[in-house]
């Protein structure tokens, strides 16, 4: 196993900057995930990483070892990619041995990679189909198989779930999850799905328009986003924000009259965003509470997402709750913002903490 370290990777494509000075550092053993809206650069650093682009300038370290000038057979790495990349011709076996044979590993040594990283993997009895007679997800399980049998220092998967159904989405991130803590190989994994991310990562890095907004552990950048992108990114439904002025008695006034009590005194008429997750939102009497108007309510079995009108904000304020068939369009309903549950940003859409 090896770290991944990556210091001031830039990389345009003509005029176009895609990398703008990103680095990152992925700890030896991590499940890291590069997780960010199409066009924001993380599989073209992924693809660095590999050795498929070259860096216009910075540097990329797997363990000790600097590899911006090696091949992507001399890195140490294997990689997965969304279209699998599977041979048509090839039996899941050859596909899975392939590489070992142009290493001109040994047979009987090809023989038990494969078939170790088919236990592994529970495709032992696929070994004799061909693709085309494969489903999505078994297909993706013979690609995985074929990184495995290198035994790679680092895994790189480029969105590889994209092309699955949602349910088989789903299977396949647990089994993902099992796959890493048995093998323990870091890994790089590159998706626009912030649910993969969430559920995945050890490390979550967070990109935008070529540049790394914020990188930690997932539970981290969810309960402290560094900024209004990340707070919005991270999170189904994403968070609420509103536009309000503080006030002089540390509260702020939302566009639509009513106020709100801050978690940190700002100066009067400070212009803040207030955001607040949708599992935070109270509905119900109490300290602070103000009235809205159920505008639709998403029911979804045992939970519900209520949307609420009334603050003077373009979009409704989301709540999820366990759903009791209680609340329907229309109705007019207390509800609180707690202090403590709020995220404030600046004009320039940074995190506000009184602590910091």
């Amino acid at each position: 196993m090896a770290g991944l370290t990556i210091r001031g990777a830039r990389k345009s494509f003509g005029d176009t900057p895609v990398l703008r000075d990103v680095s990152i550092a992925v700890p030896d053993g991590a499940f890291a995930v590069i997780v960010g809206p199409s066009g924001c650069g993380k599989s073209t650093l992924l693809r660095s990483v590999a050795g498929l682009e070259e860096l216009d300038a910075g540097t990329i370290h797997i363990d000790d070892r600097e590899v911006g000038g090696l091949p992507p057979s001399a890195r140490g790495i294997a990689m997965v990619f969304q279209s699998y990349a599977l041979y048509p011709h090839l039996t899941v076996y050859e596909n899975m041995a392939f590489g070992l044979r142009i290493a001109k590993v040994s047979g009987d040594d090809i023989d038990a990679a494969v078939r170790r990283a088919a236990g592994i993997l529970n495709i032992d009895a696929l070994l004799d189909r061909k693709p085309a007679a494969l489903s999505g997800g078994q297909r993706q399980r013979a690609a995985i198989g074929r990184a495995i049998v290198r035994q790679p220092q680092l895994f790189l998967f480029d969105e590889p779930l994209s092309n699955l159904d949602a349910d088989l989405r789903v299977r396949m991130r647990y089994e993902f999850a099992a796959l890493h803590k048995q093998l323990g190989t870091t890994t790089l994994y590159v998706t626009h799905d912030q649910v993969e991310a969430m559920t995945l990562a050890d490390q979550v890095i967070v990109m935008r328009d070529g540049q790394v907004e914020q990188v930690g552990p997932p539970r981290a950048l969810y309960e402290r986003p560094a900024n209004l992108f990340v707070a919005r990114f991270l999170g189904t439904p994403r968070m609420n924000v509103l536009s309000a002025v503080a006030t002089e008695d540390g509260t702020a006034r939302l566009p639509g009259g009513q106020t709100v009590a801050l978690p940190m005194k700002l100066a009067a008429g400070t212009p803040v965003t207030i955001g607040i997750r949708p599992e935070d939102v109270a509905i119900g009497e109490g300290p602070g509470a103000f009235p809205l108007t159920v505008g639709f309510v998403e029911r979804m079995g045992g939970h519900a997402t209520v949307h609420l009108d009334g603050t003077g904000s373009d979009e409704p304020i989301a709540c999820q709750q366990r759903d009791d068939g209680g609340l329907n369009a229309g109705d007019s309903v207390p509800v609180r913002f707690p202090a403590e549950r709020l995220h404030l940003f600046d004009a320039d859409g940074l995190a506000m903490r009184g602590n910091d």
